[in-house]
């Protein structure tokens, strides 16, 4: 935990999901840790107004169905607090599947996690799958100069080309009962977010059992990013 004594009142802590909490909506989460944060007694700000609300504000929405070895987020206080007495309090409060791994000061001009956003790495689970076969369809995927993909909820008439989203896709050995690992860092900025089961979708495996983990966010200024 950083232990230094600024006078900003912005928190940023980096957490990981897993088991159940791989299944909960981005707003149930943001629930989650109201409660939590609450719960810990940490002295939230609040927005004004009829309908105050803690401020907080997430890097990027998680994938339903996907876990996490690193996400972000950003809280308000009204006062100064220790990043190791936050932690502690929360320890007492966050369900198992939910663990604090860092807690930093921010500057609380700093941009938006969101806004700071460039990229996020995958790292997909399979089962039944043959490496090389999956090795040569990733290939022939990064080959490919155009990948067009229709576009989710009302744009439905509308398309994205996949292809630019995609930075890396690499295969690797996994435990039983798991065959391979496919790993993949997509491009994540406003208006232009790579998806992971679009990835597993373009290369024929929408259908094949996986687990799904988020391993890493990368901003785009490294000064603002803290350590993976």
């Amino acid at each position: 935990m950083n232990e230094q004594n600024p006078t900003t009142l912005r928190m940023r802590l980096m957490f990981a999901t897993s088991g159940p909490l791989a299944y909960v909506s981005v707003l149930d989460l943001g629930r989650l840790w109201e409660r939590a944060l609450r719960r810990a007694a940490i002295p939230l700000r609040y927005s004004l107004g009829f309908n105050p609300r803690p401020k907080m504000q997430f890097a990027a929405p998680l994938p339903t169905g996907c876990g996490s070895e690193a996400e972000w987020l950003d809280i308000w206080l009204t006062e100064p607090c220790e990043p190791a007495a936050i932690a502690t309090a929360l320890a007492r409060t966050l369900p198992p599947d939910l663990h604090v791994i860092e807690i930093t000061w921010v500057p609380e001009d700093a941009p938006a996690l969101s806004e700071l956003m460039r990229a996020v790495t995958y790292r997909v689970l399979l089962r039944d799958v043959v490496a090389a076969e999956l090795e040569t369809a990733c290939a022939a995927l990064l080959k490919e100069k155009n990948v067009l993909r229709a576009k989710r909820g009302r744009r439905r008439h509308q398309h994205y080309d996949l292809r630019q989203l995609i930075e890396t896709l690499s295969v690797t050995p996994a435990l039983e009962p798991w065959t391979v690992a496919l790993e993949m860092r997509l491009k994540a900025q406003a208006g232009a977010t790579g998806r992971p089961d679009e990835v597993l979708s373009a290369l024929g495996l929408a259908d094949v059992p996986r687990r799904c983990t988020r391993t890493g966010l990368f901003l785009s200024s490294p000064a603002e990013a803290p350590d993976l």
